[in-house]
Protein backbone atom coordinates (compact mmCIF):
# COMPACT_ATOMS: atom_id res chain seq x y z
CA UNK A 1 0.00 0.00 0.00
CA UNK A 2 2.92 2.46 1.04
CA UNK A 3 5.37 1.43 -1.90
CA UNK A 4 7.40 -1.00 0.63
CA UNK A 5 8.52 -4.49 -0.93
CA UNK A 6 10.46 -6.76 0.95
CA UNK A 7 13.96 -8.66 -0.06
CA UNK A 8 14.36 -12.48 0.31
CA UNK A 9 17.26 -13.26 2.60
CA UNK A 10 18.70 -15.67 -0.39
CA UNK A 11 19.06 -12.35 -2.31
CA UNK A 12 19.58 -9.82 0.69
CA UNK A 13 22.94 -7.81 0.31
CA UNK A 14 22.36 -7.69 -3.89
CA UNK A 15 18.90 -6.44 -3.07
CA UNK A 16 19.55 -4.28 -0.22
CA UNK A 17 22.22 -2.49 -1.99
CA UNK A 18 20.38 -2.22 -5.28
CA UNK A 19 17.73 -0.37 -3.44
CA UNK A 20 20.31 1.59 -1.61
CA UNK A 21 22.21 2.67 -5.27
CA UNK A 22 18.36 3.53 -6.28
CA UNK A 23 18.19 6.31 -2.82
CA UNK A 24 15.84 4.06 -1.13
CA UNK A 25 15.50 3.97 2.44
CA UNK A 26 15.86 0.29 3.77
CA UNK A 27 15.30 -1.54 6.92
CA UNK A 28 15.94 -4.68 8.63
CA UNK A 29 14.59 -6.39 11.44
CA UNK A 30 17.86 -6.66 13.96
CA UNK A 31 15.13 -8.91 16.64
CA UNK A 32 14.95 -12.17 14.84
CA UNK A 33 16.96 -15.16 15.12
CA UNK A 34 19.33 -15.43 12.90
CA UNK A 35 21.88 -18.92 12.12
CA UNK A 36 26.02 -18.82 11.97
CA UNK A 37 27.02 -17.82 8.92
CA UNK A 38 23.87 -14.85 8.49
CA UNK A 39 23.80 -14.40 12.36
CA UNK A 40 26.49 -13.47 15.11
CA UNK A 41 26.26 -13.58 18.50
CA UNK A 42 25.39 -10.34 20.60
CA UNK A 43 25.09 -10.15 24.23
CA UNK A 44 21.51 -9.24 24.60
CA UNK A 45 20.20 -8.81 28.48
CA UNK A 46 22.68 -11.07 29.57
CA UNK A 47 22.17 -13.96 26.59
CA UNK A 48 24.33 -14.30 23.82
CA UNK A 49 21.39 -13.52 21.21
CA UNK A 50 22.26 -14.99 17.03
CA UNK A 51 21.50 -11.82 15.09
CA UNK A 52 21.99 -10.72 11.29
CA UNK A 53 25.50 -9.84 10.66
CA UNK A 54 24.49 -8.26 7.61
CA UNK A 55 23.55 -4.85 8.75
CA UNK A 56 27.09 -3.65 10.26
CA UNK A 57 29.04 -5.47 6.76
CA UNK A 58 27.08 -3.08 4.45
CA UNK A 59 27.17 0.10 7.07
CA UNK A 60 30.64 -0.17 6.95
CA UNK A 61 31.33 -0.95 3.61
CA UNK A 62 28.81 1.82 1.93
CA UNK A 63 28.80 4.12 5.00
CA UNK A 64 25.48 4.33 5.13
CA UNK A 65 23.61 5.34 8.62
CA UNK A 66 22.72 3.19 10.87
CA UNK A 67 19.37 4.33 12.47
CA UNK A 68 17.45 2.71 14.35
CA UNK A 69 13.55 3.02 14.39
CA UNK A 70 10.84 1.48 16.84
CA UNK A 71 7.31 2.11 16.82
CA UNK A 72 5.73 2.97 20.56
CA UNK A 73 2.45 2.99 21.61
CA UNK A 74 1.19 6.51 22.62
CA UNK A 75 -1.85 5.82 25.39
CA UNK A 76 -2.64 9.34 25.00
CA UNK A 77 -3.22 9.78 21.13
CA UNK A 78 -4.12 5.87 21.15
CA UNK A 79 -1.72 5.50 18.28
CA UNK A 80 1.94 4.29 17.43
CA UNK A 81 4.57 6.73 17.31
CA UNK A 82 7.54 6.23 14.82
CA UNK A 83 10.82 7.01 17.12
CA UNK A 84 14.42 7.42 15.85
CA UNK A 85 17.25 7.27 17.47
CA UNK A 86 20.16 9.57 16.17
CA UNK A 87 22.23 7.25 13.65
CA UNK A 88 24.73 5.10 15.27
CA UNK A 89 28.58 5.75 15.04
CA UNK A 90 30.69 3.83 12.40
CA UNK A 91 33.38 2.60 13.96
CA UNK A 92 36.75 2.64 12.14
CA UNK A 93 40.04 0.52 13.33
CA UNK A 94 41.38 -1.38 10.53
CA UNK A 95 40.37 -4.54 11.75
CA UNK A 96 37.34 -5.50 10.11
CA UNK A 97 36.55 -8.02 11.97
CA UNK A 98 36.89 -5.77 15.60
CA UNK A 99 34.70 -3.29 13.28
CA UNK A 100 31.88 -6.00 13.34
CA UNK A 101 31.87 -6.60 16.53
CA UNK A 102 31.67 -3.33 17.98
CA UNK A 103 29.29 -1.84 14.99
CA UNK A 104 26.70 -4.91 16.51
CA UNK A 105 27.47 -4.05 20.02
CA UNK A 106 26.26 -0.25 19.28
CA UNK A 107 23.27 -1.15 17.14
CA UNK A 108 22.12 -3.76 20.11
CA UNK A 109 21.89 -0.48 22.66
CA UNK A 110 19.42 1.54 21.30
CA UNK A 111 17.28 -1.70 21.40
CA UNK A 112 17.87 -2.89 25.08
CA UNK A 113 17.31 1.01 26.32
CA UNK A 114 14.21 1.56 24.37
CA UNK A 115 13.01 -1.95 25.60
CA UNK A 116 14.47 -0.85 29.26
CA UNK A 117 11.90 2.40 28.90
CA UNK A 118 8.85 0.17 27.47
CA UNK A 119 9.28 -2.90 29.33
CA UNK A 120 5.32 -3.42 28.68
CA UNK A 121 5.75 -2.90 24.61
CA UNK A 122 8.48 -5.82 24.59
CA UNK A 123 6.93 -8.28 22.53
CA UNK A 124 8.10 -11.53 20.42
CA UNK A 125 6.53 -13.84 18.60
CA UNK A 126 8.89 -16.07 17.90
CA UNK A 127 12.21 -17.89 19.88
CA UNK A 128 14.67 -14.62 20.40
CA UNK A 129 17.63 -16.79 21.95
CA UNK A 130 16.63 -20.25 19.63
CA UNK A 131 20.54 -20.44 18.11
CA UNK A 132 22.58 -21.03 20.95
CA UNK A 133 25.93 -20.69 21.14
CA UNK A 134 28.78 -23.27 22.46
CA UNK A 135 30.21 -20.84 25.03
CA UNK A 136 28.47 -17.97 26.30
CA UNK A 137 31.74 -15.80 26.41
CA UNK A 138 31.52 -15.72 22.65
CA UNK A 139 29.09 -13.36 22.01
CA UNK A 140 29.92 -9.79 21.20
Amino acid sequence: MHGNRTVDKTNFVRGLLSAMKAGETVGILMDTNMTPPQGVFVDFFGIPACTASGLARIALRTDAAVVPGFTVWDKALRKYILRFDPAVELIRTGDNESEHRSQHRKIHQSDRRLIRRYPEQWLWVHRRWKTRTARPTAAV
